[in-house]
């Protein structure tokens, strides 16, 4: 993990266009995360919320602009075109992030503990017995102390997602990606999910959410960005922004979801 401050901007994207063939999706975005906030980034289906947060990630390259991690530049615009750090460069300073996803990703034939594990094994060289006590930490700060060795298809859709929480957390990043992570669960599952996120808010991890709780970004972020069409409409902390929104789009959008 990286030596951070806590006014340190632990991930800055400036200028970021990216295009899918002719259609462009995100249309010059400007924003920065410093260290323990936790920003919630809403918006309608389509707005380019999702693609922001691959982007962040290196899961889809940008056209232009600029992406910064903890203070390290993983591309930049040189002439009319991002260029990205060199291959070693770009996997280490992408090593400072974790992702959850909508779907929970997890390999079906590893058990629980397995899932966990592999990653820091594979990718960091870590030893079995070095990583097995921080993963049963992990395990037992998202509620599943007991399902070490049971395989996925063995849990509920929520304790899952629970577990490809801690699989992110296992690689110790700095910064963790969530994308609308309990939009493929059942209502009644939700509520686990958001509760491990809430608990990870409490103790200052810098987080990106992609999300369409309100209630999450209301309660757990400290700030929160409006999205549609490509551009950030309207952004600021959470009890301004819903209490008071400025633009037209931002208030139609808090109506329908609220």
């Amino acid at each position: 993990m990286a030596n951070t401050t806590t006014d340190a901007v632990m991930l800055r994207m400036t200028a970021i266009r990216k295009s899918f063939g002719a259609l462009p999706v995100l249309k010059g975005i400007d924003l920065a995360v410093r260290c323990g906030e936790v920003l919630a980034i809403i918006g309608p289906s389509g707005s380019g919320k999702s693609t922001l947060l691959r982007c962040a990630n290196r899961l889809e390259s940008i056209d232009s602009g600029t992406i910064e991690v903890v203070g390290k530049t993983l591309a930049k615009t040189q002439g009319t075109r991002a260029v990205y750090a060199a291959p070693e460069k770009s996997r280490a300073i992408l090593a400072h992030m974790g992702m959850v996803f909508q779907q929970f990703n997890l390999f079906p034939h590893m058990t629980v503990m397995e899932n966990l594990i592999e990653a820091p094994m594979q990718v960091k060289g870590m030893k079995r017995e070095e990583i097995l006590p921080y993963a049963s930490e992990l395990l037992e700060k998202v509620g599943l102390t007991g399902r070490a060795d049971s395989y996925p298809a063995q849990l509920s859709g929520g304790q899952q997602q629970r577990v490809a929480i801690a699989r992110a957390l296992a690689m110790q990043p700095d910064i963790m990606l969530f994308d609308e992570p309990t939009s493929a669960l059942d209502p009644e599952l939700t509520g686990e999910v958001l509760r491990t996120m809430r608990e990870l808010a409490a103790e200052h991890m810098t987080m990106l959410v992609v999300t369409h709780e309100m209630a999450f970004a209301r309660e757990a972020a400290s700030h929160v960005i409006f999205m549609a069409d490509g551009h950030i409409v309207e952004q600021g902390e959470p009890k301004t922004f819903f209490e008071h929104p400025k633009e037209e789009r931002t208030r139609a959008f808090l109506q329908n979801m609220l």
